[in-house]
């Protein structure tokens, strides 16, 4: 019998915020991460452990028009003009839905987030789903800052974490 794996196609693009790394199935974004190392490894290796059940295709042409969507929606901030494929226990996907309601230019807390999650004692978990937003800047997990204000971790480096939110003219704690 002959297994048939779901294939994903994927580019990875120059953009003015480093190299991107975009993935779409049939029926959306499956994933926009950046090819830096961080400690979950780069863009095309957290990318595989995401997709670990389906063919990955390299198609840089491909995706280029995606990748042209996608600037777009963050510049315009209307990250409801990409279609996702969020993958995902449902917990996680609540946490990132609801990153969608921050607008551009603010920053929640984690407890704020919890709260609007409507599981105010479990920031830690919600945290912990945050840290796995596979679609970054359109599910923009960079809007969720330590209470204490501090920019905390993101999976992408602290440095681009900044610089998302410098364009996005946030006031960050010193």
């Amino acid at each position: 019998m002959i297994s048939h794996q779901e294939k994903i196609i994927y580019g990875i693009h120059h953009t003015p915020m480093g190299e991107m790394i975009l993935a779409q199935s049939s029926k959306g974004l499956v994933w926009l991460g950046f090819m830096v190392k961080g400690y979950k490894g780069d863009g095309l290796q957290r990318l595989e452990k995401h997709c670990r059940d389906a063919v990955l295709v390299r198609d840089d042409a491909a995706l280029l028009k995606m990748k042209e969507r996608v600037l777009d929606a963050w510049e315009c901030d209307r990250m409801d003009t990409i279609t996702l494929d969020l993958r995902g226990t449902e917990f996680q996907k609540s946490v990132w839905r609801t990153l969608l309601d921050i607008p551009k230019g603010q920053v929640w807390t984690y407890g704020q987030l919890a709260q609007a999650v409507g599981r105010p004692m479990a920031a830690r978990a919600v945290g912990t789903a945050v840290g796995e937003n596979p679609v970054s800047l359109i599910v923009p997990c960079h809007r969720v800052v330590q209470s204490s204000g501090k920019i905390g971790n993101y999976g992408w480096g602290e440095a681009l974490k900044r610089n998302l939110l410098l364009e996005e003219e946030v006031v960050l704690a010193a």
